[in-house]
């Protein structure tokens, strides 16, 4: 997954000047363009200022006084200090005085001996990644990068790698994070408007994993945010082939197991998985079963002490908020297991996934009355059976890619009417069976399929012929021409009839009625025994 190459590490920038309107840009950003939203942001937002004179000056140095100001104004805008300055060298009346006073009640800013602030001091990276740690409290998600030398200063290491897994911050081309460097304001506008606004985080792919498992499904999906999602594992003699994918993938924990229905080709891999990786939540359909896999599937939850939670239709999952994932389906009281499936789409901007388990067609029509089902993946239901994937439901997803997840099988799977029914709706196919674990990676706006199109033959065996193309209804001739009911365009069809004849006939038809006998057009002007010969052949009466 992409990664920026700049080093954004800052907080806010104020200046002991006159301060330039917020709502005025500034005019020497044409050097940080990687920077000037978020600088234009804070702003208007009255968390940044200039100096007066519509500069911003974005390569000029951070100070403590200045992280102290924009901390206390963009987080308590209205609050005073409780209390004296504690500070023997922050004098009354500075711009940052009883921000610096504020600062150090809440815990954010601490001084050094001798009771100072030292508020002229500039301020590092490792300094700021602390600040912003404790003043916004960023929650560790998912994998941080590892920026070896961040390691070396052991009092901003964890702060750090809060902010990396947030991808509010990130590496030197190198991998290094300069934890030691001064800030210049412009890195500091940019990580702080990434810290408020998630929106201007560095965002990498999403990527989803349709991991071959043979007979079965398990689709792994990575967020850009770093945050693991798995649903379903396959049978349970797939369970080492899914952990060692996670392996090869570097995963050594998932944040969210899927356990779409208790069939053992969903969950049976699941044992593997729940054994031998750390997993931090486990969502359920909750329809039961009687099976010893489900049994172990539940033991071993319980045993690890992870938390279980049952889906419902029309939730959100709160997970990412890169991502919007919502249930479609999920059913306990269902009597058929495929039918409690859980069903997800999940939306990568505009790029949208429709994630079906083994839903039934009843099931496809319910979403259908329900939720908006458009998406440009498609996972098949059941592994392409017959009792998913409806022309209808196809017909509203209207999907540019079908992923069928199977193996070598008894069922018949994928069946060749719902295979051609992709093929018809212009979607491109691509099978487990085929080419084995499929990889659909997005940016938010565009994807790539990691893999060569199903045509039709597998890996397995199996054969799928599209449909041949109807042979064209052969048009209805006009021939024999009735020359008592043939209009103008139609007589003039007949054999030795032009434009002339064609009306003389209608005006004969008009004056004497129908004509009883072929040898009775012989009355038609310009129509004589040998034009009626040429005739005879095209015509009835």
């Amino acid at each position: 997954m992409k990664k920026l190459l700049s080093l954004i590490l800052a907080l806010f920038v104020v200046l002991p000047v006159s301060s330039v309107n917020a709502s005025e840009n500034f005019n020497d950003l044409s050097g940080v363009s990687w920077a000037k939203p978020e600088i234009e942001y804070l702003g208007k937002n009255n968390i940044i200022d200039g100096y007066g004179d519509g500069r911003f000056g974005p390569k000029d140095k951070v100070t403590r006084g200045q992280v102290a100001t924009m901390i206390v104004r963009d987080l308590y805008p209205n609050e005073t200090s409780n209390q004296d300055n504690p500070f023997s060298d922050v004098p009354e009346g500075k711009y940052y005085t009883e921000a610096v006073a504020i600062a150090y009640d809440k815990e954010i800013i601490n001084g050094y001996s001798e009771d100072t602030f030292q508020p002229k001091s500039y301020i590092s990276r490792a300094e700021a990644a602390v600040m912003i740690d404790r003043a916004y409290d960023v929650e560790r998600t998912g994998s941080a990068s590892e920026l070896p030398d961040a390691q070396n200063i052991s009092w901003a290491t964890e702060s750090i790698m809060d902010l990396s897994s947030q991808n509010i911050i990130n590496g030197m081309p190198d991998g290094n994070f300069l934890p030691n460097n001064d800030i210049t304001r412009a890195e500091f506008s940019k990580v702080l408007g990434a810290t408020i606004e998630p929106e201007f985080r560095s965002q990498d792919d999403l990527e989803v994993h349709f991991i071959n498992v043979g007979q079965g499904d398990s689709t792994l999906i990575e967020s850009p945010s770093g945050k693991t999602i798995l649903i379903d594992g396959g049978r349970k003699s797939a369970g080492e082939e899914v952990v060692s994918y996670l392996k090869q993938a570097n995963i050594d924990s998932i944040d969210l197991v899927v356990a779409t229905h208790p069939d053992a080709d969903h969950i049976g891999g699941l044992i593997d998985v729940l054994e031998q990786v750390k997993v931090n939540k486990v969502l359920d359909s909750g329809k039961t079963h009687t099976t010893d896999t489900y049994l172990e599937y539940l033991q071993l939850i319980d045993q690890k002490n992870i938390p279980f939670a049952e889906a419902t239709a029309g939730e959100t999952l709160n997970f990412d908020n890169l991502l919007d994932i919502k249930v479609l389906n999920s059913k306990n009281s269902s009597s058929d297991n495929n039918e409690s499936s859980i069903v997800l789409k999940v939306s990568h901007n505009e790029i949208d996934f429709m994630l079906t388990g083994d839903a039934s067609v009843d099931n496809e029509q319910e979403m259908l009355q329900n939720y908006d089902v458009e998406a440009e993946i498609l996972k098949l239901g059941h592994h392409g059976a017959s009792n998913s994937s409806s022309s209808a439901f196809v017909d509203a997803v209207n999907p540019e890619v079908g992923i069928l997840s199977y193996g070598e099988n008894s069922y018949g799977h994928p069946e060749s009417t719902v295979v051609n029914r992709l093929w018809n709706a212009g979607a491109d196919l691509y099978s487990t069976c085929d080419h084995g674990t499929i990889s659909v990676t997005s940016n938010g706006t565009s994807y790539n399929v990691d893999a060569d199109p199903f045509m039709g033959e597998d890996n397995c065996g199996n054969t799928t012929d599209p449909e041949p193309e109807p042979e064209p209804e052969e048009p209805e001739s006009d021939y024999p021409v009735n020359v008592n009911t043939a209009d103008y365009e139609t007589l003039q069809l007949i054999t030795g009839v032009g434009t002339t004849i064609a009306q003389n006939i209608i005006d004969y038809r008009n004056a004497n009625g129908p004509f009883q006998t072929i040898e009775e057009l012989d009355n038609v002007s310009y129509i004589g025994p040998a034009t009626i010969e040429e005739m005879r052949p095209d015509i009835t009466l």
